[in-house]
This record gives C-alpha cells, sequence and structure tokens, in this order.
C-alpha cells in the first residue's frame, strides 16, 4: 500500500473550541470529542467533524452500512464488519502527525460483548439504539489546547486512488474554511 497521508492546514481561529462546534450543530453527524482536562497532560487535543462519508450501525447480527446514501446491508460479527472498513480506510502511522487524522467515531456497546464470549442475551432493546455505530470521518478539525492552534485535517477518503484522493482532501478542506469563515 502506497503511503496515505492527510493534507493538514494550520488554521486561524479566535473563537474557542465550543464556538467553532456550533458552526456545525446543523450539519450530518456532527461530534465534537472535548477534552476538558489539563492541556499539559491528558486534555491536550479536542476534534470536531461532520459529514461521515460512511455510516455503519449495527442491531444484532445485521449491520447496515450507509456509504454516499446507498444503504446495505451485511450479516455476521458487526466488530469484523467494523474493522474491514477501517482496514480499507487506514492512514499511514506517522509519530509527527495530529493524533487523530480522520476515521471512525462511535460507540460499541455492552451487547456487542456476545459476539466476543458467549453471554446470554437478556438485555430489552426498548429504546432501539444499534448496539454499534460508527460515522467514518474524512475531515476533522483538531484543536491543540496547548498551544492554541486549531488545523484542518483532511484525508480525502473514501477515494482510493492518490490523484482523486488528494483532489477531494484539498476540496473538503476548502469546504470546512468556508463553514469556519
Amino acid at each position: 500500500m502506497a503511503d496515505i497521508r492527510p493534507l493538514i492546514e494550520e488554521y486561524p481561529v479566535t473563537a474557542d473550541s465550543v464556538e467553532l462546534f456550533r458552526k456545525f450543530t446543523g450539519r450530518p453527524n456532527c461530534f465534537f470529542l472535548d477534552s476538558g482536562m489539563d492541556p499539559e497532560k491528558l486534555g491536550r487535543y479536542s476534534f470536531i467533524g461532520s459529514d461521515p462519508f460512511l455510516n455503519l450501525k449495527s442491531f444484532g447480527e445485521t449491520t447496515e452500512v450507509t456509504f454516499q446514501g446507498q444503504l446495505s446491508k451485511e450479516n455476521g460479527n458487526p466488530l469484523d464488519i467494523l474493522n474491514r472498513h477501517l482496514e480499507r480506510y487506514r492512514i499511514d502511522d506517522d509519530e509527527r502527525m495530529l493524533p487523530c487524522a480522520g476515521g471512525a467515531v462511535g460507540y460499541i456497546s455492552y451487547d456487542i460483548g456476545r459476539f466476543i464470549e458467549t453471554l446470554p442475551c437478556t438485555a430489552v432493546n426498548d429504546l432501539n439504539l444499534p448496539e454499534c455505530r460508527f460515522g467514518f470521518y474524512d475531515v476533522v478539525i483538531t484543536i491543540d489546547n496547548l498551544t492554541k492552534k486549531t488545523y484542518i485535517v483532511s484525508t480525502g477518503f473514501p477515494e482510493q486512488d492518490e490523484s482523486l484522493r488528494m483532489k477531494r482532501a484539498m476540496e473538503r478542506l476548502h469546504e470546512i474554511k468556508t463553514i469556519l469563515d
């Protein structure tokens, strides 16, 4: 596999992370992973994203995958299905990069444990929530709470061809800059 690295651009902002997130709250599947801890220890970075190119959610052995607006269903272990998609959109590990260069954001419920070990299924799904849900994000805004710098990180996924991926990465980077302005 070729080296896959995202575009990273420092973006000058005067707003705090909460104000930045407000610009994305009307967008699909937005997230805000804010660190309220000491920036010199575990609280250095916060992350904002929206508009995932792929959504994955599982109910039992059925996993719904929505990719670019098209819904498909896959049967089997949802963790295996999640891992397959994670492998497809892998970024090269580079210690010089920011800690989040895009990827999957979501949750795995306690009930997924029955795919790892034999457990009785006694829970009642009275809320009709997926047992596993992830959005795959090609652009992430990274806020360095220690240096007070903000970065836009754009991978260009889901494109796999290098030139198409870089073109999409640039387009998405400009789209996010427009939202932030």
